[in-house]
């Protein structure tokens, strides 16, 4: 019963596909139709298509820039200045790191500070994002771009950080981080 179907639906297809190729060929649009009709397309008014403008003279411009430094190489004489300096910030790779250089510098917020009486400076109180707080002077190391604390101030922690330039040298960059609820 199964193969008789199958039989009859690729018949049935057969069938229509023949019809199909042979409505095609019928004189429905007789030749004659066709060349008049394109004789019509032909004899429609053409339009008027305007001449293009004339390009305007090409000036040559003479290029004053040619001593200057190429944007593109590096400046050798730069280049050995900034390795110079770069060695001269690089920072303490062997030294053993802290808790608190393990975390990125924008985890901690400023909350607080505190002076004892046998200090000379103030220290501040900073929280990490899990809410510990914790007691940090003058000298200590935070964050993760080798920060070093400079000043400790009522309403901020003023730090320099070290970091990688493009050459691949250090370079000394300042960072705060502002008593919360001071940040106006």
């Amino acid at each position: 019963m199964h193969f008789s179907y199958r039989y009859f639906l690729s018949a049935l297809v057969v069938i229509g596909l023949s019809l199909l190729a042979l409505s095609a060929c019928s004189p429905q649009h007789s030749l004659d139709e066709l060349r008049n009709k394109l004789e019509q397309i032909k004899n429609r008014p053409s339009g008027n298509i305007e001449a293009l403008p004339l390009a305007p003279k090409y000036q040559p411009e003479s290029y004053t820039a040619s001593a200057l430094r190429n944007p593109f190489q590096l400046n050798f004489t730069t280049e050995a200045n900034h390795q110079q300096k770069g060695s001269q910030q690089k920072p303490d790779l062997s030294r053993q790191k802290t808790e608190l250089e393990l975390l990125p510098l924008e985890s901690f917020s400023m909350v607080g500070t505190i002076q004892f009486a046998d200090e000379k400076e103030a220290s501040a109180l900073i929280q990490d994002a899990q809410g510990k707080v914790y007691k940090v002077t003058i000298g200590q190391h935070l964050g993760q771009d080798f920060g070093k604390i400079l000043n400790v101030t009522s309403q901020a922690i003023l730090l320099e950080e070290i970091v990688q330039d493009e050459l691949g040298g250090w370079i000394k960059r300042p960072r705060q981080i502002k008593l919360v609820g001071s940040e106006q």
